[in-house]
């Protein structure tokens, strides 16, 4: 198959530039029927949206809390080589805030 059949096929199929299918008027054309389309969809219950709209706020604060306490663990285990079961302690996080800020 010759370069110029590819190509006329290649048009024919609705594939080719912009300037060969008069780029501009489809986009506008696309653009319009996806508006028509937004316009007839169903919208959600209050509820769900609500709901929706704070998992979406909430999901970064959320993956935030999950690497500091992933962090804690893996320095106090694995790079300070302490037992495990002091790690989630509040007496041990007591002492190193009082090992830092002591007055010396």
């Amino acid at each position: 198959m010759s370069m110029a059949d590819e190509r006329m096929d290649r048009d024919a199929s609705g594939f080719g530039n912009q300037a060969e299918e008069g780029g501009s008027k489809k986009k506008k054309r696309s653009n319009r029927v996806k508006t028509d389309v937004s316009s007839k969809k169903k919208q959600r219950p209050a509820g769900v949206r609500v709901l929706l709209w704070l998992l979406r706020k909430s999901i970064v604060p959320l993956i935030m809390i999950i690497m500091l306490i992933t962090g804690l663990y893996v320095g106090y285990v694995v790079v300070g080589k302490q037992p495990e079961d002091e790690v989630f302690q509040w007496s041990t996080w007591q002492h190193i805030y009082d090992l830092i800020f002591a007055d010396s």
